[in-house]
């Protein structure tokens, strides 16, 4: 049955409001899985902050170009589930990762990170990326570490000296002493 132009404006409204929240997007294939089993696979997303949407392909196509986003025409054939990360990405793809191994039924064909599309031979490399504010702090520390480095290289002739002065002011206060307790003695 065809539906009216309102309602596929409404249901691409829907879509970019869902991907204007997302971080990341799992597009798959469900070929012939149960109401039972979409449930739960939506169950296991929503544990991850993430959510399954059966799409309409050429409105959900529509969507992407309207947010910036693309992917590749050859995601979007058969029937199209798209799993939407709103948090981690990679928990989200572990979770379809897992879903995919558990059926036949569901494949896994590739996603979209911003303006970024990747085929699903890529996901696996993806899912075990750290997450995003891991990789932050290793940035963080690759770019003050040679900073702290050179730091330490302009500190270290002051320490030298402060070692040679405190060396000889030991040596001078040692003799003193020395010379003291021979004149007591």
């Amino acid at each position: 049955m065809a539906i009216s132009k309102q309602r596929k404006q409404e249901l691409i409204d829907e879509y970019v409001e869902l991907l204007g929240r997302t971080k990341g997007l799992v597009i798959t294939e469900y070929r012939g899985m149960t109401m039972k089993q979409l449930s739960e696979l939506r169950r296991k997303l929503r544990e991850n902050n993430a959510g399954l949407v059966v799409t309409k392909n050429t409105l959900f196509k529509i969507a992407l170009r309207q947010v910036g986003m693309s992917a590749p025409e050859n995601l979007f054939t058969g029937p199209v589930a798209v799993a939407l990360a709103y948090d981690d990405l990679s928990k989200t793809i572990k979770t379809v990762l897992e879903y995919t191994k558990d059926t036949e039924l569901f494949v896994a064909k590739g996603g979209v990170v911003g303006t970024s599309a990747f085929a699903g031979k890529d996901l696996e490399a993806i899912s075990n990326l750290p997450p995003i504010n891991v990789l932050r702090a290793q940035l963080v520390g690759m770019v003050t570490m040679p900073l702290t480095q050179f730091l330490g290289l302009l500190e270290e002739p002051g320490r030298q000296v402060v070692a040679v002065i405190q060396a000889a002011t030991d040596g001078v206060v040692n003799v003193l002493a020395a010379y003291t307790q021979k004149e007591a003695a």
